[in-house]
């Protein structure tokens, strides 16, 4: 007696296609796709992963580089920057990781204009990285102008004077017929001129109008009349007594010769023994 066994078929393998039984036509089977979810998923972080990357290439060239390059944390001697110019002191200072700062200018005779006059901190101080160094800079010898002083008083013109950087000189006299007595005729250096601070600045300042003077001359033996008739042309003073004649020669005079005399001097002769005046 024969027992029948059934036998199921075998699952197909992975990757696979069943096909179909003995006289039935072969089933077609698609392979399956991925789903559209997986796919932008993996390109968002593709994006995010080369933003990274970018972000982190510029942050190192931006700030990490230069602080490797110079040296950050490490100590450098801050170098003598005197006798030298704010192009000089830079290009000295940029290969040590230091920053040049101008702190301000000031007058200096000793130190020509644009030079370095003063740093902080000073030269040898061990400083590190990216310090700042600041300087003082030169603007040489300070000079001053003279002022306008004609018609100023003594007082007001020396207040001038010490306003603009110069000190008062000596102060001459002399009349004029321009100025008033005790004002300013004129100033030695003239006006607008350049001079060093602390030059001094001397005055010329008016006593009033000047009388006109004239030097007396040498009359002994001349003769009266002519002497008086010249003297009395320049207006000029003789008096002689009424009884007196007027002859003969000059035998004294006064004032006597080389005086200085003005008109409102009085003139006296002595003619052939008498004073004719």
């Amino acid at each position: 007696m024969t027992i029948p066994i059934e036998v199921e078929p075998a699952p197909a393998e992975a990757g696979e296609i069943p096909v179909g039984q003995a006289g039935e036509p072969a089933a077609t089977v698609e392979p399956a796709r991925p789903p559209r979810r997986r796919v932008r998923a993996a390109v968002t972080i593709a994006g995010f992963a080369l933003l990274a990357f970018v972000t982190g290439m510029f942050v190192f060239n931006s700030l990490v580089m230069p602080r490797l390059i110079h040296g950050v944390g490490s100590e450098v001697t801050v170098p003598d920057l005197g006798n030298l110019t704010l192009a000089q002191a830079e290009r000295t200072l940029r290969p040590l990781g230091l920053q040049l700062s101008r702190a301000g200018e000031r007058f200096d005779p000793s130190v020509p204009r644009g030079f370095v006059l003063s740093q902080d901190p000073e030269a040898g101080i061990a400083v590190r990285g990216r310090k700042r160094v600041s300087v003082m800079v030169s603007l040489g010898e300070e000079f001053s102008s003279v002022p306008e002083l004609s018609g100023e008083s003594v007082r007001s013109a020396r207040l001038l004077i010490g306003r603009a950087g110069l000190r008062p000189g000596t102060v001459v006299h002399a009349p004029s017929d321009e100025a008033g007595e005790g004002l300013v005729i004129g100033s030695d250096p003239g006006p607008e001129a350049v001079l060093q601070r602390d030059t001094p600045v001397h005055l010329l300042v008016s006593t009033g109008p000047g009388e006109e003077s004239f030097v007396m001359p040498d009359l002994i033996g001349r003769e009266i009349t002519g002497v008086r008739r010249q003297l009395d042309a320049l207006g000029l003073r003789v008096e002689m007594p009424p009884a007196a004649p007027a002859v003969g020669t000059i035998v004294s005079q006064e004032p006597p010769a080389g005086s200085r005399i003005t008109r409102e001097t009085v003139i006296r002769l002595l003619a052939a023994g008498r004073m004719i005046r």
